[in-house]
């Protein structure tokens, strides 16, 4: 099992891909209610999540716009902006495994964090490339693309819950 620590944070999951899909829903909604308070100015989209029960994977694309700098050493630094505003990506970083105290930063953060464990597979044959991330610096933007196997179940009162698979 591919445990996430989120001790005091804002999210629930205990594996790296749920933790993934959690923090994505939740920069989601937090684009939809910023959508929904601000009716009279552009809409802001960059998540997109499908869900295929044919082939039970959950499809994503999130795009993280970025500032650029640099270090002493001449490194990039990466600072992903919060493109929605207010207090709609608030993320509470508690003492877990990301640390940005912004939804779109933990996005980054745990993409990574579920691409180094695809990346730590052995043998290379058996290795998933379930999370691709790609940063454009002439676009000042990251995009992650995830094809996230889930297990679907119902709930006592009919409803649906897709829960992603501890893959890694």
């Amino acid at each position: 099992m591919s445990a996430y620590v989120s001790t005091g944070s804002s999210l629930d999951s205990t594996t790296k891909a749920s933790a993934l899909v959690e923090v994505i829903r939740k920069l989601n909604d937090a684009e939809a209610l910023r959508n929904a308070a601000n009716p009279g100015v552009a809409p802001k989209n960059n998540i997109s999540m499908t869900a295929d029960f044919d082939s039970r994977t959950i499809a994503i694309t999130a795009t993280m716009p970025f500032t650029r700098t640099f270090g002493t050493e001449g490194q990039s630094i990466l600072t992903y902006n919060d493109y929605l505003g207010g207090s709609y990506s608030a993320f509470t970083v508690g003492t877990g495994d990301a640390k940005s105290p912004l939804l779109q930063g933990a996005v980054v953060q745990i993409a990574q964090i579920v691409s180094g464990a695809e990346l730590a597979v052995t043998p290379d044959t058996d290795r998933p490339n379930n999370v691709q991330i790609t940063d454009d610096y002439e676009l000042s933007s990251t995009v992650i693309s995830i094809t996230m196997p889930f297990t679907p179940s119902f709930g006592a009162n009919g409803e649906i819950t897709l829960t992603a698979l501890d893959y890694v």
